[in-house]
């Protein structure tokens, strides 16, 4: 059985290519301006052995890049997600907000954050173009039980471990300092690194006198356009890294997408991140 011939004229052929071109356009402006910016992905990571039935996994649930303006719904499914995954540990790796009047919003999503042990973030570009200092923003964030890391370093325990957890300042806003050795490295069973550029990544070893057994990074929002899930553009600071595992040389690092925008409230090909770790 053939196809019928569509017997069009010249005029008739322009306007079906337009209106499919137009057609096209404007999907691919609602899948990014509306879908993929709303849209929420979860991925779990899970370090180390697998636990014994008896044994429960340090769950770890890290934030990055919120770029918060107001809840919207995004940002309630986001709560909701981190409240179901029922974390011991939340990290707030950069980027939290965009601008000062950010804040407003944040200590609105901060507030509603699931009860944990432990709650710590580090700097972002983001906080030092809103005017904020390290010393303004642990302020800040001492109200919401948070403990800022700046080139500084603190230890947990869990399962009689000792889990080191160091952040460095923001590779671009902020000033790295190397971390000075001290007599509690020697009782370090891991070591977890928080650097909000993941290119901090190259030069770790010149500023960690213990190497990390992961690193975990956001910054560059997986590209953001990436349609295809080829970036078409990665800010200052991402180095050769994009999103999700590098572990070809030097230390482990994940580079998570984040979750909202910068500079462009869109999103082609690179969905809104949720990284939740289970740390064994």
């Amino acid at each position: 059985m053939g196809f019928p011939r569509l017997n069009l004229s010249r005029r008739q052929w322009i306007q079906t290519v337009t209106g499919m071109t137009c057609g096209i356009a404007g999907g691919l402006t609602v899948q990014s301006l509306v879908v993929t910016p709303q849209s929420l992905s979860q991925t779990h990571l899970h370090i180390g052995t697998t636990a014994l039935p008896d044994e429960k996994a340090l769950r770890i649930v890290q934030l990055s890049d919120l770029h918060l303006r107001d809840i919207g719904a995004l940002e309630t499914m986001l709560l909701e997600s981190v409240k179901a995954a029922k974390p011991d540990v939340i990290l707030l790796t950069g980027d939290a907000i965009s601008h000062k009047n950010g804040l407003h919003p944040l200590s609105e999503f901060l507030g509603k954050l699931p009860p944990t042990t432990h709650r710590i973030a580090i700097m972002g570009n983001w906080e030092y173009k809103a005017g904020l200092t390290s010393s303004s923003f642990q302020k800040y964030l001492r109200t919401f039980d948070f403990q800022l890391l700046v080139n500084e370093s603190c230890q947990l325990e869990y399962a009689s471990k000792i889990l080191k957890i160091t952040g460095f300042d923001d590779l671009l806003g902020g000033q790295l300092h190397p971390i000075r050795s001290d007599k509690s490295t020697v009782h370090v069973d891991e070591h977890l690194v928080l650097a909000h550029c993941p290119a901090t990544r190259d030069i770790v070893y010149k500023l960690s006198p213990v190497p990390p057994s992961l690193i975990l990074s956001g910054h560059t929002h997986g590209g953001q356009i990436a349609p295809g899930g080829f970036p078409l553009y990665t800010p200052p600071g991402s180095g050769d890294y994009v999103s999700g595992w590098y572990r070809d040389y030097g230390p482990p690092l994940y580079v998570s997408r984040g979750i909202g925008t910068s500079l462009l409230p869109l999103r082609i090909g690179s969905l809104p991140e949720l990284v939740i770790l289970d740390w064994q």
